[in-house]
């Protein structure tokens, strides 16, 4: 059965529909990795341009079902897909996922439809079923037996039974809903009178057939022991119970009651209540008092888990007559899920001059609620430079709404907040912590344009002349000021010297007030980004008793 799954993938359709959806299908069961589409080839871009325009895939629901393969742009299965598990009881089972092409900011939606394979074959709930009839039943009286359940869908489920082992009875199906062939319910007719004295018990085997290739089946054996006569059954007062539920009743409250009475009188009329048919999801939540025929909550109520329930009652009496109904139980929705917001990061840090209108990030917001309660709206807190732009369903664009300087504010808090529909109104918030990085637009600036100092002649080299200072607004390199003279004759470079990192201005050789009694030169600063400032500097050399006399 396997190999027939992976020979399946190869019959996978793929085809890019209009408004920017694409859509796939690929079977049931396939290994982690298997192949669903080239969204690469699909979205129009080349293998070499994926490094410039990245791709993201973004998954709408709480489990990763597909992933993108960053070399060739394909998309697979994430890990192993159970369409029963996942849609059990949907006639078509599509995942939905969103792919977001980073380079372009376009966001695709992605449709891909799990196909179903043979993989199960139907089963009874009960190996053996034991029904009581009176002998005086009559001929063409019909018993609703057991359904077999197949999770598979379309042609591999359930489509037919078949009788064997007495020629006292045959078999009747009635047909699906709204004319469907699919079977939905066997009945065993009795075709001959019953002779308690004559044969007391009948041996049948009920078989359930699928519609695989090849099929499979599954049996069940029915016992029927013949009673003397209880000539009235149960009479349930409806014959389907439909029954509206809140997704927040809480558990061991009353849902409903069902109730059957009997013309007969004693043991022969005391009625028994019981489940004949109810699926494992809704037999974990309600339970059904045999004797009063309540019918109470006994787990959560999900909405967003099951929409829908249906379940088959039997009322059976003393004498071993019984009734059948149907019950069918709505799950209304109520606001009890938060809106939730997930981020996928494009530019963090952000350089302050980047324009106005570049996408920072891309924002998903999701409520598990339905109809206005899952109508979810998303907005930032705060009057801040940058504005939230719809992309697509449930989809948003965080957008740099006007220019940037990173001297005025060099980070950002964002807060974004999804807000629903529903009455109470649901709320869910992020936060966005955004940088803004330094562009070098400030040229240094020093405290001074102009530096004086006076000294002594004959001071030794290295003596401090004054010292120069300049500050640049920008970070990191681009505010690193280092100092240097400007332009100036050989001369001064060989009587002083300036610190580059210091701005401290020191003897470089010896000064003499009687060759030269006064300095004037330029110092420039220059910042990491090539920035430059200039100041004057002028420096007085005064008389030092350093000559005698001369006869």
């Amino acid at each position: 059965q396997q190999k027939r799954a992976l020979l399946w993938c190869v019959l996978v359709a793929a085809w890019e529909a209009a408004w920017g959806q694409l859509r796939y299908s690929v079977p049931e069961e396939m290994p982690k990795g298997s192949f669903v589409g080239d969204v690469a080839k699909d979205l129009g871009l080349e293998l070499p341009a994926l490094r410039e325009r990245d791709l993201s895939i973004l998954d709408r629901g709480r489990t990763r079902y597909f992933a993108l393969h960053g070399k060739t742009g394909h998309l697979v299965t994430a890990e192993r897909i159970d369409r029963e598990q996942l849609c059990e009881g949907v006639q078509r089972c599509v995942l939905r996922c969103e792919v977001i092409v980073e380079g372009e900011m376009q966001v695709y939606g992605i449709e891909v439809e799990i196909t179903d394979i043979n993989d199960n074959a139907p089963s009874f709930r009960e190996a053996e079923t034991e029904l009581r009839m009176s002998e005086t039943t009559a001929p063409g009286s019909r018993f609703p037996l057991a359904r077999a359940h197949d999770p598979d869908s379309g042609r591999n489920s359930l489509q037919s039974y078949e009788l064997s082992g007495d020629e006292h009875f045959s078999l009747a199906v009635q047909a699906g809903p709204g004319g469907e062939q699919r079977p939905e319910l066997p009945e065993l007719v009795l075709e001959k009178s019953l002779d308690r004295e004559k044969q007391r018990n009948h041996h049948l085997i009920l078989t359930a057939v699928d519609g695989g290739d090849p099929a499979r089946s599954g049996t069940t054996q029915i016992k029927i022991n013949v009673t003397d006569a209880n000539d009235n059954p149960p009479v349930f007062t409806k014959e389907i119970y439909k029954v509206r539920l809140l997704e927040n009743v809480p558990e061991g409250s009353l849902a409903f009651q069902v109730k059957a009475t009997d013309g007969d009188e004693g043991t022969n009329a005391e009625i028994t209540y019981s489940f004949s048919d109810i699926a494992n999801s809704a037999r974990q939540l309600f339970t059904l008092d045999s004797r009063t025929g309540d019918v109470k909550v006994t787990g959560p109520l999900d909405y967003e888990e099951g929409k829908y329930y249906e379940a088959s009652v039997e009322g059976k009496d003393g004498g071993g007559l019984s009734a059948h109904a149907k019950v069918h139980i709505d799950i209304l929705d109520v606001n009890d899920n938060a809106p939730t917001i997930s981020l996928l990061p494009i530019l963090n840090p952000i350089p302050e001059d980047s324009v106005p209108s570049t996408v920072v990030a891309v924002i998903n917001v999701r409520d598990r609620d339905s109809g206005d309660n899952g109508e979810v709206n998303c907005n930032i807190d705060g009057d801040l430079p940058f504005r939230l732009e719809p992309s697509s369903e449930n989809t948003y664009k965080l957008i740099i709404a006007s220019t940037l300087d990173r001297e005025k504010q060099s980070s950002f808090q964002l807060v974004l907040t999804a807000v629903d529909g529903g009455d109470p109104v649901r709320s869910g918030t992020i936060q966005v912590h955004v940088n803004v990085t330094d562009l070098n637009d400030n040229a240094p600036v020093f405290s001074k344009s102009n530096y004086e100092s006076r000294v002594r002649e004959n001071l030794p080299a290295g003596s401090l002349v004054l010292r120069v200072q300049a500050t640049d607004a920008d970070a990191g390199s681009n505010g690193r000021v280092s100092y240097s003279f400007g332009n100036v004759p050989d001369g001064v470079r060989a009587l002083f010297s300036v610190d580059s990192d210091s701005g401290e201005v020191r003897t470089a050789g010896p000064l003499d007030f009687e060759e030269k009694s006064k300095y004037s030169f330029a110092l420039e600063a220059r910042d990491g980004g090539g920035l430059v400032a200039h100041c004057k500097v002028q420096i007085d050399i005064t008389d030092e008793n350093d000559n005698a006399p001369e006869i």
